[in-house]
């Protein structure tokens, strides 16, 4: 498979992922300048809650969805209705358990704030449901151009509002950004509905063959414990810090992790392209093209991640004094620490949705698990002791483990190599001197 048959979706892609970064640009700018230190540590704790949910169900129901509707064209409308009726109620029944005992999230967090917006969370969840399954949706079909619109409802709308409210001085507290991203949700849900109106409402929600059901729950097996494995390393470093700490420093922490997020821009879009990729591939079993198809992938991805996060990391200190206006500046090292991770995370990247796209997922989670273990292990010894820093240690840390353990299972389904990786670059380098040479001779010729 050529990478440029895809060009036009990694085009869309680039663009739906940039409006992550512009995103994460625009909170900064907009709500964490403007909130109290104490009110943006607790929205970053409800966010941090509310993500764990969402990634874990869209991990455990959605992407296997993918999957399966990739393989099986003629049970699409079945295969969507079974990933969404599995959705639609975890994530409903979750909401509603943490909504009960927000008090008891109040003590553990020592955070009122926290306490007063977790009633909300199974509003927020309800009005998100079409926007995420529609995404999942639309991956099926590889249309990243209405993702784009989709997430441009979410994200173009929250900034917008914004900009009004805080105009208006009618953003002060964690509670108005909330009622922010219900809005974004809602809208984004209904540009969602748009576009897959006509499938949603094609599906069996009532009539689900019994072995969809049975085909997700055995694919889950694995999927569900690595999932939950991968959400937890990603997005519980917020809420460990909150246990250590107070809400002040989980506001610092998450300073430099709304930064370092622009790499789930590049994570998400490898997933939107990466996973019905590989499952394509690996289900007409050539593999050839498949461990091609890879290590083009793994070069792209150093190519691309190893500068930047070399840039990043040297430019952290300017770049928080003049993003944060002085508030944060004490956060620049625990971004530093945490941006080294783009050094391995090419490896992890394209190896997590590699590894589900052909269905390895026992392989995925016995990777995950070693990172995993090793992630809590480093944070129940370095968060005591260093505070945000020892949090960012302990992320660097597992992030390297879940990379190389992931490559090595990766090299253990398809033969890859290091030395297969390099060759790629070869290959740019006589692609680019080949160039190089017809252009001028080209443009000699053209009129």
């Amino acid at each position: 498979m050529k990478l440029s048959e895809h060009l036009d979706k990694g085009i869309w892609t680039v663009a739906d992922k940039t409006l992550l970064l512009l995103y994460g640009f625009g909170v900064i700018v907009l709500v964490v300048n403007a909130l109290p230190r104490s009110e943006w540590g607790a929205f970053s704790l409800f966010q941090s809650i509310f993500l764990i949910l969402c990634v874990l169900a869209d991990s455990i129901f959605l992407q296997p969805m993918v999957k399966f509707a990739t393989e099986h064209e003629a049970e699409v409308p079945q295969v969507l209705a079974g990933g969404f009726n599995l959705y639609t109620i975890t994530m409903l029944a979750t909401g509603i358990i943490v909504a009960v005992f927000s008090s008891s999230f109040e003590s553990i967090f020592r955070s009122p704030e926290l306490a007063a917006m977790l009633p909300l969370l199974p509003v927020l969840i309800a009005l998100s449901i079409a926007r995420n399954v529609g995404i999942r949706y639309l991956q099926i079909d590889l249309r990243i151009d209405a993702i784009f619109w989709v997430d441009l409802a979410f994200f173009g709308s929250i900034l917008l509002i914004t900009v009004l409210a805080n105009a208006l001085g009618l953003f002060h507290t964690a509670m108005d950004f909330l009622y922010l991203n219900i809005i974004g949700g809602t809208l984004s849900s209904i540009v969602a509905l748009f576009f897959c109106g006509r499938a949603f409402f094609r599906m069996p929600v009532f009539r689900v063959p019994r072995h969809e059901y049975v085909r997700m729950f055995a694919f889950a097996k694995y999927q569900a414990g690595t999932s939950a494995l991968l959400t937890l390393q990603q997005w519980s470093d917020v809420l460990i810090v909150g246990m250590f700490y107070t809400p002040n420093e989980v506001a610092l922490y998450n300073a430099a992790k709304t930064i370092y997020r622009f790499l789930d821009a590049v994570r998400e879009g490898a997933t939107l392209l990466v996973v019905p990729m590989t499952s394509r591939l690996y289900t007409q079993r050539d593999f050839s093209g498949l461990s091609t198809l890879i290590e083009k992938l793994l070069f792209a991805g150093f190519a691309l991640l190893v500068p930047i996060s070399f840039v990043l990391a040297i430019a952290a200190p300017l770049m928080f004094r003049i993003l944060y206006q002085g508030q944060y500046d004490a956060a620049a090292v625990v971004f530093q620490i945490m941006i080294l991770s783009g050094f391995t995370l090419p490896l992890s990247l394209i190896g997590t949705n590699a590894l589900i796209g052909m269905g390895k997922a026992r392989g995925l989670f016995l990777a995950t698990l070693g990172a995993v273990a090793t992630f809590f292990a480093a944070s129940y010894v370095l968060v005591p002791l260093m505070a945000s820093r020892g949090e960012a240690l302990a992320v660097l840390v597992s992030m390297v483990v879940l990379a190389f353990l992931q490559f090595f299972t990766m090299r253990g389904e398809l033969g890859l190599s290091a030395r297969g990786i390099l060759g790629r670059a070869r290959d740019a380098k006589r692609f680019v001197r080949t160039r190089a040479r017809v252009d001028p001779e080209r443009s000699e010729n053209e009129p």
